[in-house]
């Protein structure tokens, strides 16, 4: 069943574009996580790095989905892709330079954050004007799958290349997948509507507010958002900048390690693709996600208690699986619960709800991280579990 849908053309090149910019960009986080901590060895330090990427593309990702609403998505996902591209080779030519400058990373950071959130919502526009909405559940496993592999071979790529080849050919490889995904991109082809561009709002403010008004009258959508939201606050900082501390302190391990374990969720995801490729389609959103919060705040108490890698590995693995089967049925049910002409809006309000809090949550973690290792596991876990619970009680009729 899926054979078919990989051999349609333009599907075949999204996807190969997606597994390209995504591996990218999983390689380029470890690749940044680890050049801060090594240089300057301070959680507030990395908070601060990762913070200059999640504020403008947080701020910005909305204005991103009115965008892909009113050009080809194509066009603007081949542009940003470009455009990180450009910012990788930044990266590589201060380290082939020996010119670590905090600020200076600081500022590609904001730019790189700024072309992502026009980058994302593009390219989950993209498949709802390639794929009928029967094959948008078989097409959603293969987009996630993509994602979720390279969740697996970004991290451990990077910790492999750094560890053995060191940080300039990590950022090297970086710029190099982006450039082949970028042009994988630009090689889809896909109809704009007239029409369907015509009945956009014609100012970029009403744009906005038509999406947010769209969102806010299906009940469903609306909890729905608010909870990816939350579980987005709560896991982000502790998996990337805690797990980080865990491993050179409690596990003495070093890059490699750390690029396995953040493949360990990757490769739990993965699994729950499988899964979810399998299953059928949901009628509703709320009852999964508040499953998922559970697995996933129990998840990272348990993480905060881990004694070895292996232990942290096996935790994060299971909080992906349930990650992967979520993703899938939800993206599915999200994208048919949407008109075609707000596609680009909502798919940039998911991912908005994915980002909003990263600026909070990576600030929050690094503080936590330098009073308390166990204890910004805990609190995350706990913040987690108190969402479940409250979602839970919400007796919305058609959430």
């Amino acid at each position: 069943m899926l054979k078919s849908t990989l051999n349609l053309y333009n599907f075949r090149w999204l996807w190969f574009g997606q597994t390209f910019i995504y591996c990218a960009a999983q390689s380029w986080l470890v690749a940044l996580t680890w050049l801060v901590l090594q240089k300057t060895g301070s959680g507030i330090a990395l908070g601060s790095v990762l913070m200059a990427a999640a504020i403008p593309r947080g701020l910005l990702m909305l204005v991103g989905g009115v965008i892909s609403d009113r050009l080809p998505p194509n066009l603007i996902a081949t542009i940003a892709t470009v455009i990180n591209t450009v910012l990788s080779g930044l990266f590589t030519l201060m380290l082939m330079t020996d010119n670590f400058q905090l600020p200076g990373l600081i500022i590609i950071s904001v730019l790189f954050g700024a072309s992502e959130a026009f980058l994302y919502p593009a390219i989950l526009a993209l498949l709802p004007r390639l794929i009928h909405k029967s094959k948008l559940g078989e097409a959603n496993a293969w987009m996630q799958g993509s994602e979720q592999i390279t969740n697996v071979i970004g991290p451990a790529l990077a910790g492999v290349v750094i560890g053995s080849l060191g940080l300039t050919t990590a950022f090297t490889l970086n710029t190099l997948l982006f450039a082949m995904g970028a042009g994988c991109i630009y090689c889809v082809r896909t109809q704009f509507d007239p029409d369907t561009s015509a009945v956009k709002p014609s100012s970029l403010t009403n744009g906005l507010f038509a999406g947010l008004h769209y969102a806010w009258k299906h009940p469903g959508i609306r909890i729905s958002l608010l909870l990816i939201a939350m579980i987005n606050f709560a896991i982000l900082g502790p998996i990337v900048v805690g797990v980080a501390d865990l491993v050179t302190i409690r596990f003495g391990g070093n890059a490699t390690t750390f690029g396995y374990l953040q493949s360990a969720y990757g490769v739990g995801a993965l699994l729950g693709v499988w899964i979810a490729g399998r299953m059928s389609a949901i009628k509703q959103l709320k009852t999964p996600l508040v499953l998922l919060s559970i697995v996933l705040g129990v998840g990272l108490i348990a993480l905060g208690f881990a004694s070895h890698a292996w232990i942290a590995a096996i935790v994060i693995l299971v909080m992906g699986i349930g990650g992967g089967i979520v993703g899938v049925l939800g993206l599915t049910w999200l994208q048919q619960e949407t008109a075609i002409f707000m596609q680009g809006r909502m798919m940039s309000l998911v991912m908005f709800a994915a980002v909003a809090f990263d600026p909070f949550s990576q600030a929050i973690s690094g503080v936590l991280l330098d009073i308390n290792l166990t204890g910004l596991f805990v609190a995350a876990g706990v913040t987690m579990l108190a969402t479940a619970f409250v979602a839970s009680l919400n007796k919305t009729r058609h959430a």
